[in-house]
C-alpha cells in the first residue's frame, strides 16, 4: 500500500527531510526515558527532565517540579516532548504540553483516556501520538495494519516481560514503573466479545500456553487495548479484541490474594512512626522484591488475528536484554523513538491526537517502524 491509504487518513503524509539539531525534552529519565534519550541524542539535542540528577552519556539533565512554572516555561523552547512519567502524572502533565502547543510522544501509560483531552481542548495545535511503546504501541500499530488489509473478525493480544529465571514467589521483575505494573493489576479491563465492550476484573479469563525456548506461560486480561476501542471507525467494527498480560504461572493467582486480602486499599496505617496507605506500604515491598537487575530477561509479544474468511494471522514480537538495556526498555523506548521520528521527519502533519492504530494503517509508516525497531536487533515476525 502507498500513500494512496492517506488519503483515508489525511494525517499521514508523504516524508520530508528531517529537522536537523531539533531540540527534544524527555520527562522522566528512567529506564525507558534513559534509552530513549541515549538513541535520540545520536542525532539531536536532547534534555532530560527527572526529580532527580541523572548521568547520561552527551545528554543534559535537569531536576524539576512537575508544577514548577519556570519548568513549564522552558518547555516552550522545544520542538518536540517525550513524556515518559508514571501513569498517574501523565494525564495532567500532556495537558500541560497541549497548552503549550507542543507535539508529544507519549508513553505514560495514563489511566485516563487521553482522548478525552480532545474534548477537553476544542483544538489541539500540536500533535499527539499517545500509547507509543510496545504495547499499547507497536500492538495498536499491528492492529492498524492488520485491520487496513484484512478482513478482520478477531484479535487477541498477548505480551509481557519477565526474567529467563525464575524468581519465586513471584516469578517476575518490573522493567519499568512498579507503580504502572500494580495500576494494571488493579484497573478494571476492557474488552470487546461479540460486537459489545465489556468490563471484566483484571487478572481474570487466564490462559495457559508453551512457548518455544521458554516453556510454560500464563496470561490474563488487562485494560491493554485502550484507544484501539474508540480511535477509528474502521477497527471499531472488529466484534472481537482482547489484550493479555504474559506472566510465569500462578503470578495471577499471587497478586489476586493480595487484592482480596486489601493489600492495595487506601486505609491508612502506622509503620514504624509514619502514616502510610496499605497500598502505598504494598508498593514498597514489591518495589524491593520486583527489582530489576543485570540478569538475563525477555519481553514476549503475541498477536494473534483471524479474519472474516477464517484465515489466522499471528505476528511474534521477541527481544533480550542488549547493550546494557532490559528487553522492555528497548521494545518500548525504541518503538517510542520509531514514533517520534516520524514527527520530526515531518510524515505527521495533522494537529491533535493520532493514536498509533492510524498510524499503522499506512503501510509507508507501519514498515518504517518495524523497519527501525528490526534495524535495533528487535526481532519481529509475521506467519
Amino acid at each position: 500500500m502507498d500513500c494512496s491509504n492517506s488519503q483515508k487518513h489525511p494525517c499521514l503524509k508523504k516524508k520530508i527531510e528531517p529537522v536537523i539539531k531539533m531540540k527534544i525534552a524527555i520527562l522522566g529519565g528512567g529506564m525507558v526515558g534513559s534509552l530513549i534519550a541515549t538513541e535520540l541524542s545520536e542525532k539531536y539535542q536532547i534534555d532530560v527532565y527527572d526529580k532527580a540528577h541523572l548521568e547520561l552519556k552527551d545528554v543534559k539533565t535537569i531536576t524539576f517540579d512537575v508544577n514548577d512554572k519556570d519548568f513549564l516555561h522552558k518547555l516552550k523552547n522545544y520542538n518536540l516532548v517525550l513524556n515518559c512519567l508514571p501513569g498517574f502524572m501523565g494525564y495532567n502533565m500532556l495537558k500541560k504540553i497541549i497548552e503549550l502547543n507542543l507535539s508529544c510522544v507519549d508513553i505514560s501509560f495514563m489511566p485516563e483516556n487521553c482522548l478525552d483531552l480532545s474534548k477537553e481542548k476544542s483544538q489541539i495545535k500540536g500533535t499527539i501520538i499517545p500509547d507509543a511503546g510496545v504495547a499499547p504501541g507497536l500492538s495498536n500499530l499491528i492492529v492498524g495494519n492488520l485491520v487496513a488489509n484484512n478482513n478482520i473478525e478477531e484479535i487477541q493480544i498477548m505480551v509481557g516481560g519477565l526474567p529467563k529465571v525464575k524468581n519465586p514467589p513471584w516469578n517476575y521483575r518490573a522493567p519499568f514503573s512498579p507503580i504502572d505494573v500494580i495500576e494494571e493489576y488493579t484497573r478494571p479491563a476492557r474488552a470487546k466479545i461479540d460486537n459489545k465492550i465489556i468490563t471484566k476484573k483484571a487478572l481474570s479469563d487466564i490462559i495457559n500456553f508453551e512457548f518455544e525456548g521458554i516453556g510454560e506461560l500464563e496470561a490474563f486480561l488487562t485494560d491493554g487495548l485502550r484507544t484501539i476501542l474508540d480511535s477509528d471507525p474502521e477497527i471499531s467494527k472488529i466484534p472481537n479484541l482482547l489484550e493479555y498480560t504474559i506472566r510465569y504461572p500462578g503470578h495471577a493467582k499471587l497478586v489476586e490474594k493480595l487484592i482480596d486480602e486489601g493489600a492495595f486499599s487506601d486505609e491508612i496505617i502506622e509503620i514504624q512512626g509514619k502514616k502510610i496507605t496499605r497500598k502505598e506500604n504494598t508498593c514498597l515491598d514489591l518495589f524491593r522484591q520486583w527489582k530489576l537487575t543485570d540478569e538475563e530477561e525477555f519481553t514476549l509479544m503475541i498477536i494473534i488475528a483471524r479474519t472474516i474468511e477464517g484465515k489466522e494471522i499471528s505476528y511474534t514480537v521477541y527481544d533480550e536484554r542488549k547493550g546494557g538495556w532490559s528487553s522492555m526498555s528497548r521494545t518500548t523506548g525504541l518503538t517510542a523513538c520509531a514514533f517520534a521520528e516520524l514527527l520530526i521527519r515531518g510524515d505527521i502533519k495533522q494537529e491533535g491526537i493520532i493514536c498509533p492504530e492510524i498510524i499503522g494503517k499506512s503501510d509507508d509508516y507501519y514498515n518504517f517502524v518495524i523497519d527501525y525497531l528490526n534495524e535495533r536487533g528487535i526481532e519481529i515476525k509475521s506467519h
